[in-house]
């Protein structure tokens, strides 16, 4: 079978395509034929050698899959051959993975394998971030950074579904336009504007009881001017590759919050979890969650798509297909 492996810290060029065994399922695992892998901005902090307590070249790259279960190891095992699932693994971006059972969903029959392998990743983070960690709620104004791409399109939704005021940023017209059609209320174009003054004049002063960021930097310290007095902020990411810092004085000046978010610290919490998937049932069962999966490449082409995602030019999911 074909994987893609990272072979060391570098640009896309460190990426090489092998044709290794497919792999066997152990006690408590299953073995998985890949449709679709997701693309995400942690595979490339990976890649470069900045994500915190990452792996090691040479690794397989890539966390989440969405395809068939094509194999089953032995022990007490809820799923069976043939079953449709999205999972989190290791070495993702290959043709075949293995999982632990306990790291599987059920594939929604109303999502294809493209849109489906946005969930593990993209769809749990949206949702735990917003609601289990940000405790947003209808009402409230929420300021998401880079809105627009396949994390931000989803957290648009998810605050709208709860009922409150968006305002998203983004970098171009198109990727306005998308933000739109999602039901941002105010999608912001920072290329042409300045979001902060944005934020000021939409909220009459007052800002955000929430600001959810990935990039840290200056684009950071902004987002900290755009919170409301006893509001918080979490981030996602570094994503300009620049520390983010704090200042205390201004945090307790204005009774603010800033928290960090790390998905897997919410995968092991049985209750929010389950919440979180039966949302997402009800919400793609009533026409209110949209995974946008525009660009898809193939395995072989995760170097270029990696790239695509670096150059900004990405809107919504990108996922690498297999073919199968």
């Amino acid at each position: 079978m074909k994987t893609v492996i990272a072979t060391k810290f570098g640009g896309p060029e460190v990426l090489e395509v092998r044709d290794v065994p497919v792999p066997k399922p152990r006690e408590g695992q299953v073995r998985i034929k890949v449709h679709a892998a997701g693309l995400n901005y942690a595979d490339i902090m990976q890649r470069e050698g900045l994500y915190p307590n990452g792996p090691k070249p040479p690794f397989g790259v890539g966390f989440e899959v969405a395809g068939t279960i094509d194999a089953v190891g032995s022990g007490e095992i809820a799923y069976k051959a043939g079953d449709a699932v999205m999972a989190f693994c290791e070495s993702g971006y290959s043709e075949y993975v293995v999982a632990d059972a306990a790291r599987l969903f059920p594939k929604p029959d109303s999502l294809d394998f493209a849109a489906a392998a946005a969930v593990p990743c993209q769809y749990l983070t949206a949702y735990h971030a917003l609601l289990t960690l940000g405790n947003l709620s209808a009402g409230q104004t929420v300021l998401l950074q880079a809105a627009a791409g396949g994390l931000g399109t989803l957290m648009v939704q998810i605050a709208k579904n709860v009922g409150a005021t968006v305002i998203g940023t983004c970098s171009s017209e198109e990727k306005v336009e998308l933000l739109s059609e999602l039901g941002c209320d105010h999608p912001v174009n920072y290329a042409k504007k300045d979001f902060a003054q944005e934020v000021k004049r939409i909220t009459n002063g007052q800002g955000c009881e929430l600001v959810v960021e990935s990039v840290a930097g200056e684009v950071f310290d902004k987002s900290m001017r755009c919170i409301k007095t006893r509001g918080r902020l979490i981030t996602l990411g570094a994503a300009s590759r620049q520390p983010a810092t704090v200042n205390a004085i201004h945090l307790l000046a204005n009774n603010l919050t800033v928290s960090g978010f790390h998905l897997l610290a919410y995968t092991v919490d049985g209750e929010a979890m389950a919440k979180s998937l039966r949302d997402l049932q009800q919400w793609l069962g009533e026409g209110k969650l949209r995974i946008v999966a525009r660009h898809q490449f193939p395995l072989v082409a995760a170097a270029e798509a990696q790239q695509f995602v670096s150059d900004r030019k990405s809107a919504g999911k990108v996922v690498l297909t297999t073919g199968a």
